[in-house]
């Protein structure tokens, strides 16, 4: 039988292992086993570990609870003694006899009970160099990584690898809870660029981890790296990159957008594998083009927002594929930039060139209209006057139109900002304040304007509902698998003797808290539709807006307010709204940001004179400037139709 492994106390597929670990100690119980060797002393300390953590299968009593935590403490002495014993002669035999899985366990046992003041450090120098233990392991252990810090030190200077414990530790992003990793004090930072710098140079660095360290952003606390080090690395990233991708090894992508002029549609959308083509109606453009249309075209045939007037164009984790979200090595301090998003990308920037171009050609210049709308929209229709922006002229270059186009996006967010908060926009004041714009600190004319989910239960019935990776998806009265619970009950009729027992937990869990329920027929449904969906769109788009939806629909939101399961905030962009516009214009939160706006706010941008460069960056703006416009217009209809309410 497989051995007993604790993992974490959030681990939702413990059931399995709990019932492993009363039949283990029934054995003990009845004399029918007897601890031998250091792995079935391990598998003890596993079985103590649930116990203390208060992790219990829903049947058990409290007389079997109090039974099983006699043994296991009664028991431990006997671990410890046998753990205790090792000395200089007995680390390597007994090491070796170590499972794979209960490595971690025989360091974290090693670690806590302070075996290591058995070993001398000739002896453990001798260990390291005679056994396959892993620098992983150690580092995990703070009182073993001082007690020999400088073995490992040494160790960790020679070990090529190391660079990934140091990444992984500083750089890396991870899905799930890995552990601390501690160093040697006597590891400086110094120390720290070799081994980076001898990663750099090694036979065969990752990719991804030279990716890494390109972007790096460079810290005293965690890694100093020099520039010229960083330098060193994109440059072999590079290398790398033309021979793996040198031979058009990658999977072609194609989007084409198009303006036909004998097509009545609005639009046709024809989409088959790697390929997307859209072709758009000239005819009911020019037919419809009042300033306002244009405009609408944005929302309506492009889809620059869905309905709820979110943007469309940032990174979704639920549209990222598993090996995107678990498998890929990124950085902490980056932006997820996933399949979906490359592609929502390019789409919109072909959009937005394309009807820029047609727009142009036939006598209308997209940046008259973007003006129309704050300077006599805003001012008719909601009297918000005082609004003025200037964008590029049409003889300006590219290069010009880019150096000059962030300040009216800024100046026009400024605006909006003073004017939320007086009501009014004085440029006398607007000229005192100048501070630095910071995307997620402006305000909106909209209190409660966005929901976020928050707290433990929320992420847990996201990943129990939702996740593809719970588990629950697979309906094994068929044989039949779906993406997730959610799709799962929506399809099939569940009944609860169904769920095999290790999901058993889960289910319930659910069904205390009243987002399932057993219905008259003994099967699993929703608590409360609604509820279900709005949970739906959370999980979806990382957030939604508490004024799009129904009175029944904002009162479930309030009792999830209370529950602490969700919370409110009024700003004018979302927080994944305002993480792509940092992501497009700075490297103030991300290492691998665009950087748009630094590179134009200098005369001489790093980009030289490549037009066709400034030409795309230009659309690119121009399209976060079409986005502010959307997110204002929609503040602006939101704040009236509550006042509406209200009246």
């Amino acid at each position: 039988m497989e051995r007993v492994k604790y993992y974490s106390s959030n681990d939702l597929t413990y059931g399995n292992n709990l019932g492993k670990c009363i039949a283990l100690i029934d054995h003990y119980d009845t004399g029918l086993k007897e601890a031998k060797d250091i792995n079935d002393f391990i598998e003890l300390y596993n079985t103590k570990k649930y116990l203390d953590n208060k992790i219990f299968l829903v049947e058990w009593t409290p007389e079997i609870i109090e039974r099983l935590q006699t043994f296991v403490n009664k028991y431990f002495g006997n671990v410890a003694r046998f753990v205790k014993s090792i000395d200089d002669i007995s680390l390597l035999s007994i090491y070796n006899e170590v499972e794979f899985n209960y490595k971690d366990d025989f360091w974290e046992l090693f670690d806590k009970l302070k075996v290591y003041v058995n070993i001398t450090e000739e002896s453990f120098q001798k260990f390291m160099d005679m056994s396959r233990v892993t620098l992983r392991e150690l580092l995990k252990c703070r009182n073993i990584t001082d007690y020999f810090g400088k073995i490992i030190r040494e160790k960790m200077l020679t070990d090529t690898l190391s660079a990934h414990i140091l990444l992984d530790k500083y750089e890396v992003k991870h899905h799930r809870e890995i552990g601390p990793i501690y160093f040697p004090k006597e590891l400086s930072n110094l120390d720290k660029e070799t081994i980076i710098n001898n990663y750099i140079d090694s036979e065969d660095p990752n990719l991804n981890y030279l990716r890494l360290i390109a972007n790096i952003q460079s810290s005293k606390d965690k890694l100093e790296i020099l520039p010229k080090t960083i330098l060193r690395s994109k440059r072999k990233a590079e290398e790398q990159e033309k021979v793996l991708f040198g031979e058009n090894s990658g999977i072609p992508m194609e989007t084409s957008v198009g303006f036909s002029g004998t097509q009545d549609e609005e639009v046709i959308m024809s989409h088959k594998e790697h390929s997307l083509t859209i072709t758009y109606s000239s005819k009911w453009i020019e037919n419809n083009s009042d300033y306002a249309t244009l405009l609408n075209n944005f929302i309506y045939l492009f889809e620059f927002v869905d309905l709820q007037m979110r943007c469309t164009h940032v990174n979704k984790t639920s549209e990222m594929g598993v090996f995107e979200r678990f498998l890929s090595t990124t950085s902490q301090n980056a932006y997820n930039v996933g399949f979906a998003f490359e592609q929502k990308n390019a789409l919109s920037l072909l959009q937005m060139a394309g009807y820029y171009n047609h727009l142009f050609r036939n006598g209308i210049r997209l940046e008259e209209v973007i003006e129309w709308f704050f300077e006599n929209y805003l001012s008719n229709e909601f009297d918000a006057h005082n609004f003025k922006v200037k964008l590029p002229s049409i003889d300006s270059t590219y290069l010009e139109k880019c150096t000059s186009i962030m300040p009216g996006l800024e100046s026009v967010l400024k605006q909006f900002d003073l004017f939320v908060e007086e009501g009014n926009i004085d440029f006398e004041l607007l000229e005192i304040r100048s501070e630095h714009l910071i995307y997620k600190n402006i305000s909106s004319l909209v209190d409660k304007k966005f929901v976020y989910g928050i707290g433990q239960e929320f992420e847990t019935v996201m990943f129990l509902l939702f996740s593809d990776q719970s588990g629950l998806g697979f309906y094994h009265k068929t044989g039949e698998s779906y993406s997730n619970l959610y799709k799962l009950l929506l399809e099939k009729e569940l009944k609860i003797n169904e769920v095999r027992d290790y999901n058993l937990s889960n289910i319930r869990w659910l069904i205390e808290r009243k987002y399932l329920l057993i219905n008259k027929d003994e099967s699993i449904v929703f608590y409360d539709r609604h509820l279900i969906v709005i949970l739906y769109d959370l999980y979806k788009n990382d957030m939604a807006v508490y004024w799009k939806y129904s009175n029944h629909s904002r009162s479930i939101l309030e009792e999830l307010k209370i529950k602490n399961v969700v919370e409110f905030e009024s700003t004018l962009f979302s927080r994944p709204e305002q993480d792509y516009m940092n992501y497009i214009l700075n490297k103030s939160k991300f290492n691998n940001g665009l950087d748009l706006r630094n590179r134009y706010s200098h005369t001489q941008p790093n980009c030289g004179g490549d037009e066709g460069l400034h030409y795309q960056n230009y659309f690119i703006f121009l399209r976060l400037f079409i986005i502010t416009l959307i997110k204002i217009n929609d503040d602006f209809c939101t704040s009236a139709e509550i006042k509406n309410l209200n009246e």
